[in-house]
């Protein structure tokens, strides 16, 4: 059953699908270079999956209040490392804030308290493993079915100023169509508490790529 707190969880999610599908259709209606934005955010949320349900955790153990945020600041530096190598890379400070963004999008539940105080660990990993599914089958269908180009021709991509190699890079359909597929999902799965999730082991997570 949907909650409401369900919905406000869910809401950005919808709200990153609906971008992901605005730039697909349009890439240059909300911004000049929103595609090599977008796959920014797809590759912060692989770092966002790995970090936020220890972070999460943390926020919920029993330990004290200094403690907790110590550890939590701990935690939030440690990847925020990693967010940081992005920048350098893209020679922008997006990556770092795309990173807080989405790790506080994910930590949100636990936040705002979707579910009951004694139920909120479980929930977090829950979300975990929907992240992880999800993100893993959604790299999965992109790579390996055909996807439409829709707005992104030729010339939009070339203007893009896209380095490396990898489908992402040469298709980048692929990575506009996982994120409109990827966050619609994740944003249907807060809307139900991830309870389809519950009852599965989280999948390994995805080694580090530059791109697929």
């Amino acid at each position: 059953m949907t909650t409401r707190a369900g919905l406000f969880n869910a809401l950005p999610d919808f709200a990153f699908a609906a971008v992901f599908l605005v730039t697909w259709i349009a890439p240059l209606a909300l911004g000049d270079q929103m595609v090599k934005w977008l796959m920014l955010v797809m590759l912060m949320e692989f770092i966002v999956i790995h970090s936020a349900a220890f972070m999460g955790n943390v926020a919920l153990s029993g330990a004290g209040r200094l403690k907790r945020g110590t550890s939590i600041l701990g935690l939030g530096a440690f990847y925020t490392l990693f967010a940081g190598g992005f920048s350098l890379a893209f020679r922008s400070w997006w990556p770092i804030t795309s990173f807080w963004i989405q790790t506080l999008n994910r930590l949100l539940g636990a936040i705002v308290g979707q579910v009951p105080s004694e139920e909120q660990k479980a929930f977090i990993m829950r979300g975990w493993a929907a992240s992880a599914v999800l993100y893993i089958l959604g790299v999965m269908a992109t790579l390996l079915l055909p996807v439409p180009r829709l707005g992104l021709t030729a010339q939009v991509i070339a203007a893009q100023h896209l380095t490396g190699g990898g489908a992402w890079v040469e298709q980048p359909q692929k990575v506009i169509a996982f994120g409109f597929l990827y966050f619609s999902l994740i944003g249907w799965s807060e809307l139900h508490a991830h309870a389809w999730a519950g009852q599965r082991k989280p999948p390994q997570a995805p080694g580090p790529a530059t791109t697929p």
